[in-house]
C-alpha cells in the first residue's frame, strides 16, 4: 500500500472502520464519524506501562500509538454493542534479520516482523521483551489496567511497539487483531507507521490486509 506524498502532508492520516468488521480501509482524510474531539485528545499511558520504559523508549510514540489503537477500538462492533476489550501491549527489539524487507507504504519503514511464530520469514511475529495487559476504556477513550482479566473468551489486540525509539525519527508498529474484531473469523495483522517530527509523533501510514493476504512488502 502506497500513499502520495503531498496527501499525506495535506491530510490527517487516520484508520477508519468501514461498514463491517471485515471491510477496513486505511483513509488519509478523516471524513468525520462524530469523533473529532476523540482524535484531538491525548491519551495518558498507564503508570505499569510508563514504569516499564527505558530511557530509551520515547513515552511520546507510546502515547500516539494508545490513541491510534483507542481510536480504532472504539469503533469496533463488539466494543460498541458492550464486550471488553484487552491489550496486550510490550516492546520488541529483536526484529527479522538481515533487515532489507521494507514496508513501502508513506516511502517506506523497516517491516514490523520478528521471530515468533513463522519465524525466519515477513509473517514472523515480533517477540516481546516485556508486556503489559490494559483495558479499553470507552468514557474517557483511553486504556487502563484492568483490576482482572478474564482467561476464556476474551478479545485482545496484539501491540508490538520498537525499543529505542529516541534515537529514531520513524517507528513501524506490529498489531495483531483477533476474530470478531476486523475480521469475523481471522486474525488481522495491522503496522502502523508513524514519524517524529519537530519532536512530534504522526501517523504516516497504516495497513489493513483486507481484501489481500499481507501488507505491501518488498
Amino acid at each position: 500500500m502506497r500513499f502520495d506524498a503531498e496527501e499525506s502532508r495535506q491530510s490527517c492520516i487516520t484508520c477508519l472502520r468501514v461498514a463491517r468488521p471485515q471491510k477496513f480501509v486505511c483513509r488519509l482524510a478523516y471524513d468525520g464519524f462524530g469523533m473529532t474531539d476523540r482524535l484531538q485528545a491525548s491519551v495518558a499511558l498507564p503508570i505499569a506501562l510508563k514504569e516499564r520504559l527505558s530511557a530509551e523508549d520515547d513515552p511520546a510514540l507510546w502515547e500516539e500509538v494508545l490513541k491510534l489503537l483507542a481510536e480504532d477500538a472504539s469503533i469496533l462492533k463488539p466494543v460498541t454493542n458492550g464486550s471488553r476489550l484487552y491489550a496486550e501491549v510490550g516492546v520488541c527489539s529483536h526484529w527479522l534479520r538481515p533487515h532489507q524487507t521494507r514496508w513501502t507504504a508513506a516511502g517506506g519503514f523497516a517491516a514490523p516482523v520478528g521471530y515468533g511464530g513463522a519465524g525466519f520469514s515477513r509473517t514472523g511475529l515480533p517477540l516481546f521483551e516485556w508486556s503489559v495487559r490494559l483495558q479499553f476504556n470507552p468514557a474517557p477513550i483511553g486504556w487502563v489496567i484492568p483490576e482482572k482479566v478474564p482467561t476464556k473468551r476474551f478479545i485482545s489486540v496484539r501491540v508490538a511497539v520498537p525499543s529505542r525509539t529516541t534515537r529514531h525519527r520513524q517507528a513501524a508498529v506490529h498489531t495483531l487483531w483477533p476474530p470478531r474484531t476486523l475480521d469475523a473469523k481471522r486474525e488481522r495483522a495491522v503496522f502502523y507507521g508513524l514519524r517524529n517530527l519537530n519532536g512530534v509523533w504522526e501517523l504516516k501510514a497504516c495497513s489493513r490486509d483486507g481484501e489481500r493476504t499481507d501488507p505491501a512488502l518488498h
